[in-house]
């Protein structure tokens, strides 16, 4: 297979995460760069410049491109479905960052396209592929916490105060909610990853003060299919900071970007616990650096193999269910179903 020859790979939306991505494919050894289009020119010269190919000036000219084989889309969520659809139509495989699409028939419309046309469609939702929660798979797969019943996580970053207005992180229509579509999505997915499919949520937004002009704060209860319930939050004033915490009847899992996972069992009626640290292969930067790497190393071999990576339009459609439910939780002040949001959005 190493062998094999390299997927070409043209990029379209080339700011710092498209870059960073443009290193994890690069770093997978399966991918030639074909080249990159942004809207302003210096920018993508100084991309072609780095990392090779051509200088498209228009995303027709990255589909008529005989040497992409995929397209990596990072751009403004907006032109999210225009762009993945059109790659479709034009037999490109897509990595698509999330979130999917701004509404849920958008993004559904996106996945129905790639199978229409018989494209791969890849979601950049790659948390889930960090080492640490690869262990809490396994952990809670094995059945080391016992009955699992509730799991809360928070992850939060100062883009409210750093990112300034002309971001698309403070566009009210392209980022709804403040740290939804940045931060809590990913919670969304990882909620899923480990514990199945969400069936309600009872959401709610705040504006606490930052000088963005949309909220700063976002929370929601979470009630699984299963009967488990969670608990995800963020805020986008905060420095950066990841908590995960998944409580079972046995023992504890904690989760953090600060220190490895630790187990906690209880040994006494007063609260004493027993900790002990789980060991990792990667630190958090080696770790992060890996997951990105390994989505280019998926994509590729969902092409080669003709089979789906694993994670697909399904996965971006429910997770930017869950936040389009807290959105709609937040303004109608009620529990929100998936499905109800799944149906109409």
């Amino acid at each position: 297979m190493s062998d094999s020859p390299k997927i070409g790979m043209a990029f379209i939306g080339l700011g710092w995460w498209g870059a960073v991505l443009a290193d994890a494919a690069l770093a997978s050894g399966k991918v030639k760069v074909t080249g990159g289009f942004a809207r302003t020119p210096t920018t993508r010269e100084e991309f072609i410049v780095k990392y090779g190919g051509k200088n498209f000036s228009s995303i027709d000219e990255v589909m008529a491109d005989s040497e992409t084989d995929a397209v990596v889309i990072a751009t403004a969520n907006s032109v999210h479905k225009e762009i993945a659809i059109a790659a479709a139509r034009a037999g490109k495989h897509v990595h698509l960052e999330k979130p999917m699409a701004l509404s849920v028939s958008d993004a559904k419309e996106i996945e129905q396209a790639c199978k229409d046309y018989g494209v791969k469609l890849h979601m950049g939702q790659n948390f889930r592929r960090w080492p640490m929660f690869r262990k809490a798979k396994e952990i809670v797969e094995n059945g080391d916490l016992g009955l699992v019943n509730y799991t809360i996580a928070t992850f939060s970053n100062n883009h409210g105060f750093t990112a300034g207005p002309n971001s698309m992180r403070w566009d009210a229509t392209e980022n709804p909610g403040g740290p939804l579509y940045s931060y809590t999505i990913h919670l969304a997915d990882m909620m899923e990853y480990l514990f199945g499919d969400v069936d309600e949520v009872s959401g709610s937004c705040a504006k606490v003060g930052g000088p963005n002009p949309q909220e700063d704060a976002a929370a929601a209860i979470l009630r699984f299919k299963s009967g488990l319930m969670g608990v995800i939050s963020s805020s986008y004033l905060a420095p950066f900071h990841f908590a995960f915490d998944i409580q079972g009847t046995e023992a504890n899992l904690g989760l953090s970007t600060t220190e490895n996972p630790t187990l906690k069992r209880p040994i006494d009626l007063m609260g004493g616990l027993e900790t002990t640290i789980v060991d990792l292969d990667h630190d958090l930067v080696e770790g992060r650096l890996l997951a990105n790497r390994e989505q280019f190393d998926d994509l590729v071999g969902a092409i080669r193999e003709d089979r789906d990576p694993e994670v697909t339009g399904r996965h971006g459609v429910r997770a930017l269910a869950i936040m389009r439910a807290i959105l709609k939780s937040n303004t109608e002040r009620r529990i929100v179903t998936i499905e109800e949001i799944l149906e109409t959005d």
